[in-house]
């Protein structure tokens, strides 16, 4: 069992739901992210027993050009091995006013979601169907000062790559940073956008597949947020899986637009604690936890400043 943490500012519901959001490129804080050396791994790629990604809508192409078409297809929601460190409760949990979320992670199980979304044949590109990197297993992120396959070419076994496909290298671009973020000590759940349970998008005027939009329209699975008034599609509930890889690689284009957000629900259980900040306002009793008191044990905390030394202390509530 492996136990990680979630730094947000609100809580948005995500212990009444277990929702949470899967962040596409444009919606990060390092413009950095996913960079990698292109000419090392054009030079990489002549090792391997074919040096061209084959791609069903780009045709043949080059590995670093396959990254490149495809970078903003992919997601990522991002944990903490800390629960204690002072900058992320800073930066990312509102100035301590916000809170963090334990998340347990069993690897016996692989996924900390409710339901993920394989159709791996439909959305992939590796030539073995019960192969993905986009398991939904949170994994550690590698800190380097040169960019991905600029020193490392050779560090890592690509003996399988032409069963594995080009997402192989589009899966583990994400997985490097700066050795600047290392104090962030954080693992990484790298999916496909295609993958997502729910999108929200801002009106329905931005899915320019007109066949699509009629579906919307019309679908039980649409729905309208009664605030904002923007579109909430669920696709999760979709049963047939060729409709939803559709509707999905529709939204899934609109990923450039950072005001497009797409969600992945977690498994209930894999949604252990809240830990309410230092200077959180909130209570336990002001929290609507309804999802993840429905299975499993689910606690509270709140932050206190230790006395002696910079850092904090976690009081059970």
């Amino acid at each position: 069992m492996k136990q990680l943490f979630k730094y947000v500012s609100q809580h948005r519901n995500l212990f009444n739901d277990g929702f949470i959001r899967l962040s596409q490129p444009s919606a990060l804080n390092d413009p950095f992210e996913a960079s990698f050396c292109r000419e090392s791994l054009d030079e990489l790629a002549t090792y391997f027993d074919y040096s061209t990604a084959l791609d069903h809508v780009l045709g043949e192409v080059s590995f670093s050009k396959y990254i490149e078409y495809k970078m903003h297809l992919i997601g990522i929601i991002s944990f903490s091995e800390s629960k204690e460190n002072l900058l992320m409760w800073a930066h990312y949990a509102d100035e301590h006013k916000g809170m963090v979320a334990g998340i347990v992670y069993n690897p016996n199980i692989n996924s900390i979601f409710y339901k993920l979304f394989r159709a791996d044949a439909l959305i992939n590109s590796s030539l073995n169907v019960e192969w993905s990197p986009f398991d939904g297993a949170p994994k550690p992120v590698s800190y380097r000062k040169g960019l991905r396959y600029r020193n490392d070419m050779f560090d890592y076994d690509y003996s399988n790559i032409s069963a594995e496909g080009a997402d192989r290298i589009l899966h583990e671009v994400f997985m490097q940073k700066s050795d600047e973020w290392i104090y962030e000590q954080e693992h990484r759940v790298v999916l496909r956008l295609e993958q997502a349970d729910r999108v929200i998008i801002p009106s329905l005027n931005n899915i320019e597949n007109i066949s699509i939009r009629e579906r919307l329209k019309k679908s039980s699975y649409t729905s309208r947020e009664p605030v904002t008034g923007k579109i909430i599609i669920d696709l999760l509930d979709i049963e047939d899986d060729a409709e939803r890889v559709a509707v999905a690689m529709t939204l899934a284009n609109l990923s450039k637009d950072s005001s497009v957000m797409y969600f992945m629900k977690l498994s209930s259980s894999a949604i252990n604690s809240c830990l309410l900040g230092l200077k959180s306002s909130l209570s336990s009793t002001c929290i609507p936890c309804e999802y993840v008191n429905s299975k499993g044990r689910f606690e509270f905390f709140k932050a206190k400043r230790n006395e002696d030394y910079y850092s904090l202390e976690f009081e059970k509530l």
